[in-house]
């Protein structure tokens, strides 16, 4: 697209052009906004960009939904994302600043869009920690309107606030702000989501910040403390309604314990494999993994891989299962996190995983 032609449509877009004018311009950067190239092009105009976030607050609806799915379009490209976070369109705020006015405006009819696009932007690695310090002061706010799901007064669910939470676990601080109590720990309110049976962009937003958190392993005492009862709502989604012996069962979590028959696993082989791989960085420590065992966490996923199909869950479920069942002696490390491995051997256990699931 010429400048030229974007210089025409940047003069429709102001606040005091035309309806008719305004839409029909912002279709024409839908259109333009659906490939990598046309994002590259719209991000090098800033007066375009700054006309289209205006017209997320325009008077006529449909004005305000085709500019946020023009924004929605952008963003799903790194360089958007970017690009858009450099942005200060009006009283030298910051376009997440604006978004999130609009989130926590009980009455905005398109907070939806906003928090996909909130989502889009937190997602891209070099964002991470500029958003995180504009948004942390916004943080409890964001996430009660999170967890209140009858928040919005306009029937939008803010369920794209799940990945933008997982997205700024990623940071240090972040994480800091989610395992301290302030008065109250913020992770307490992400985790009954985890199950979340009406939607599964809250449970994949639930589960990854948990899995992020697990990264660092100076949270793994915190995260398996009987205060936080994470084992529940991690081994809840990956039982089904199998017995177990009166041993087994009264190894489990209380909450756990005599599940219905009819009990379901988490449809999602996605989010099956990060409880797995969450549970696999919680083996760090010798102390971690007698909790896990004291806790039964071996017989669900006994269960589990009798059941699952997907090869690379199955393997998931083995790496856990092969931790948990070796006596302390056999594992051979305090700290399993501290073991170095050689960059031979590495390419060897790459390959084999690599067979695996080819057999699979």
């Amino acid at each position: 697209m010429a400048k030229d032609t974007l210089n025409e449509l940047h003069q429709f877009l102001k606040p005091e052009s035309r309806i008719d004018l305004k839409l029909i311009s912002l279709d024409h950067l839908i259109g333009v906004s659906g490939t990598e190239g046309g994002v590259k092009i719209l991000v090098g105009n800033e007066n375009i960009l700054k006309c289209v976030i205006d017209c997320t607050n325009d008077k006529v609806d449909n004005v305000t939904k085709k500019a946020l799915l023009l924004l929605i379009n952008i963003t799903a490209y790194s360089e958007g994302s970017i690009e858009l976070l450099k942005l200060k369109p009006n009283d030298n705020k910051s376009v997440i600043d604006i978004f999130v006015g609009y989130v926590l405006d009980a009455q905005k009819t398109h907070a939806d869009a906003v928090c996909m696009i909130l989502s889009n932007i937190t997602r891209v690695e070099e964002n991470v920690e500029q958003c995180v310090y504009i948004l942390y002061k916004h943080l409890n706010n964001l996430l009660n309107v999170f967890v209140n799901t009858e928040f919005n007064k306009k029937g939008c669910n803010l369920e794209y606030l799940a990945p933008m939470f997982s997205n700024l676990s990623r940071s240090e601080r972040v994480r800091n702000w989610l395992t301290n109590e302030n008065p109250h720990m913020p992770l307490l309110k992400l985790l009954p989501f985890c199950q979340y049976e009406k939607s599964i962009i809250r449970r994949g937003g639930a589960i990854g910040t948990i899995r992020n958190i697990t990264f660092d392993v100076q949270y793994h005492k915190l995260l398996l403390s009987p205060d936080l009862d994470l084992l529940t709502y991690l081994l809840g989604p990956l039982m089904g309604g199998e017995e177990y012996s009166d041993d087994e069962m009264d190894k489990l979590p209380i909450a756990l314990q005599y599940l219905p028959k009819e009990k379901q696993r988490e449809t999602d082989i996605d989010l099956r494999k990060m409880i797995l791989e969450t549970l696999n960085k919680l083996c760090s420590k010798r102390e971690y993994r007698e909790i896990l065992r004291d806790n039964g966490v071996y017989y669900v996923l006994r269960e589990l891989h009798k059941w699952e199909k997907e090869p690379s869950v199955r393997l998931a479920c083995e790496n856990v299962v092969d931790i948990l069942i070796q006596k302390e002696e056999e594992v051979g490390a305090e700290d399993l996190s501290k073991v170095d491995i050689p960059e031979d051997m590495v390419d060897k256990f790459e390959k084999m995983d690599a067979e695996y699931l080819n057999e699979g």
